[in-house]
């Protein structure tokens, strides 16, 4: 049954509680469109419907915003297994299937993205298209020295480290940690001198520990590069220019690796061209799904 409603960006999301033989799993629902798209992240929690991701998505489709096992109102995993991307693939086919949907796309933003691909790896059959945003089919995106967390990185490694050390040592206060996760942001952004607006925009997304812990060991065997090679779901991938977590050139790569795809490229975004450049990001994602359904 349907619980509460959400207004962001223009749009009413409806909170539901969705039981299936997985489990319980906590989504949110609505959009201006009619075609049904799934979309998560591995270790992102929602902690609302009101999310800039999927509120521009939601001007074009239908969205299903999910929150994994652990994450927000969702049941809890019983082992570590059920947090890895193959496990969560099949959560996701048993809301799909709940749901009454024969097929569906799917939207990932970063890690996200790594979800999609796994998911059309696994279930090409079950998806009519794919929109991936600052995302890569491989974990080769740490070598690459546009990234800010390899160490050859001289630009970003000092200030990352210390971040990352005020985030996740135990004793930091509340205050400290919020402070840090607000500097990473602002690290992953084009203009930087907009962090208190752009900040605003992701308040209602937390980070689930668990999760993120399980991605973190299982990163280092992901690469569905040459799986997912040549298939011809039509995909429209998406990317900031200076994205420091996934660059540019992992986006090349995908555009080369699926031949029925669109890239587009945001010229003043890094991570989060979504937020930087709505308005292009709303243009792209338009001539998208007019392209794929025009009647």
């Amino acid at each position: 049954m349907f619980l509460i409603i959400y207004k962001g960006g223009g749009l009413a999301l409806k909170k539901e509680i969705i039981k299936t033989n997985r489990g319980e799993f906590e989504i949110f629902v609505g959009g201006k469109g009619t075609i049904p798209i799934c979309i998560s992240h591995l270790y992102q929690e929602f902690l609302s419907g009101d999310e800039p991701f999927s509120n521009l998505i939601g001007q074009h489709y239908k969205v299903i915003l999910v929150n994994l096992k652990n994450a927000g109102h969702t049941c809890k995993a019983n082992s570590k297994k059920e947090l890895t991307m193959e496990e969560t693939v099949e959560d996701l086919e048993s809301i799909r299937e709940k749901l009454g949907y024969n097929t569906w796309a799917f939207a990932g933003h970063s890690t996200g993205g790594f979800l999609g691909l796994t998911y059309l790896n696994m279930y090409e059959e079950k998806l009519s298209e794919i929109i991936l945003c600052g995302t890569a089919a491989s974990n080769k995106i740490n070598h690459s020295k546009n990234n800010l967390f390899n160490v050859e990185n001289r630009k970003y490694r000092k200030d990352a480290a210390k971040i990352f050390f005020k985030m996740s040592f135990p004793l930091m206060s509340k205050k400290t940690k919020e402070e840090a996760n607000k500097n990473f942001f602002q690290l992953c952004l084009y203009n930087k001198e907009k962090i208190e607006e752009y900040y605003k925009e992701i308040e209602s997304i937390g980070i689930n520990k668990s999760r993120m812990r399980a991605y973190s060991s299982e990163f280092r065997q992901y690469d569905v590069s040459e799986q997912i090679k040549n298939k011809s779901i039509p995909a429209l991938i998406l990317c900031g220019k200076y994205d420091v977590q996934c660059p540019v050139e992992f986006s090349e790569e995908l555009h080369n690796l699926l031949p029925n795809s669109r890239l587009v490229i945001f010229e003043h975004s890094n991570h989060f061209p979504f937020i930087e450049e709505k308005e292009k990001f709303i243009i792209a994602l338009q001539k998208f799904s007019t392209k794929n359904y025009v009647s």
